[in-house]
């Protein structure tokens, strides 16, 4: 997780916990409420289910989730591409994984890092900028948004060079 992703997700969990290191079946309840509307539907729904099954059968206490199954219920979503629910379910109960920045006119925007590159049994040996000094500078210091008419697009690309190791 990020920085910002891991004091969300703590931010959250300290908010819903009676004592910063668990929640109970209830509790999570009151989170997936709070989120999905309504209990029995959605992933987080479904993986929350699956925990505590698995925990009460093995234990005679009621189950309950501690901070890293929190984690782990997040870090599945986010393995599935699910990242925007992950956004909403935090930013409904009141934190924020979105970088807000100012220009220096004032304006508010947004920055995300939604798409990443994996790789096992080889070396980054380069990555490329998304973004040039001078496109950087518009968008930090002038107040220019992405997409405009030197980038179609909100989204932007993410390379970089490999070698075998």
């Amino acid at each position: 997780f990020t920085p910002l992703l891991r004091h969300s997700l703590d931010e959250i969990f300290s908010q819903f916990s009676g004592n910063d290191e668990t929640l109970s079946e209830e509790v999570v309840n009151k989170f997936l409420i709070k989120t999905n509307g309504e209990l029995g539907r959605g992933g987080t729904f479904r993986h929350v289910t699956s925990i505590l099954k698995k925990k009460n059968e093995l234990q005679d206490t009621p189950a309950e989730l501690t901070r890293e199954d929190w984690y782990g219920i997040f870090a599945r979503e986010l393995s599935e591409g699910k990242w925007w629910q992950v956004v909403y379910d935090l930013e409904v109960c009141g934190s924020s994984v979105r970088s807000q920045h100012e220009s220096n006119r004032g304006d508010q925007f947004y920055q995300g890092w939604l798409d990443y590159i994996y790789f096992a049994r080889m070396a980054c040996v380069g990555v490329q900028d998304a973004l040039t000094d001078s496109e950087r500078s518009r968008i930090y210091s002038d107040g220019d948004a992405l997409p405009n008419e030197w980038h179609p697009s909100d989204h932007l690309p993410v390379a970089a060079i490999f070698s075998w190791k």
